[in-house]
């Protein structure tokens, strides 16, 4: 069974709603609809959000590198359960739907990226560790982050893991930073596959192709000051 890396950019009200309820996390990571509504209706109730003047608060403390208070996010969890329950009543009124959560609508925000079999290889790169993060923006670009969900989230390789915005944007700083073709060049697949990296035969060229593809992925989250989550399946 093949480890393949993937990234997923979410919103902060995206990844507060997947906390609360893994289960449409794990459904909507494994590309399956749990809403047959119209995507419409979750658009209007979405921006109705967004506007609100606590998000508009929340949002200037991440760009800041704050964390909300508790108020704050008790404020914003009844918000979103308002917003949840039209929806559900919107439902309701469509005849022929069945009831069933809301599904995150697809968006801009839901950026993925598939790294395929060089995650590992790019981490080493990265750190020279095998396992974890070592606690730098760049240990976090790829096997960093806080495990969301539980062994209910188990995607075959543990739960998902979340980077907030405030780190995200540390994570797009350092990859900006990182001299990919010189430390590309003096890779050593050999060294690595005795390391125990996972797939370690990777040459100059597909490490710089991966590297790029992760920094755009980063610099694309930071810009829309979005959340990601990581993870292996």
């Amino acid at each position: 069974m093949s480890m393949i890396g993937k990234l997923r950019q979410v919103s902060e009200f995206e990844l507060a709603r997947f906390k609360k309820n893994p289960g449409e996390m794990v459904r909507t990571l494994a590309g399956s609809p749990s809403s047959s509504a119209d995507p419409q209706v979750y658009l209007q109730l979405r921006e109705t959000l967004e506007h609100s003047p606590i998000v508009q608060q929340m949002m200037e403390l991440s760009k800041q590198g704050k964390a909300p208070t508790r108020e704050q996010q008790l404020e914003l969890q009844q918000q979103m359960m308002q917003l949840m329950k039209q929806a559900a009543g919107l439902r309701k009124a469509a005849p022929g739907q069945a009831e069933s959560p809301p599904q995150p609508v697809p968006s801009a925000e839901n950026r993925e990226l598939d790294l395929h079999k060089s995650w590992h290889c790019l981490h080493f790169l990265f750190t020279g560790k095998v396992e974890g993060s070592d606690g730098s923006p760049l240990g976090e670009a790829i096997l960093g982050g806080k495990e969301i969900g539980g062994a209910a989230a188990d995607t075959g390789y543990g739960p998902p893991r979340a980077l907030s915005p405030a780190q995200v944007r540390l994570v797009a700083e350092a990859l900006d930073a990182f001299p990919i073709e010189q430390r590309a060049r003096a890779y050593d697949a050999a060294s690595a596959d005795r390391a125990g990296i996972y797939v370690a035969q990777h040459d100059q060229q597909e490490l710089q192709h991966y590297f790029a593809e992760l920094r755009k992925f980063y610099e694309d989250a930071a810009r829309n000051g979005n959340a990601v989550l990581l993870w292996i399946s």
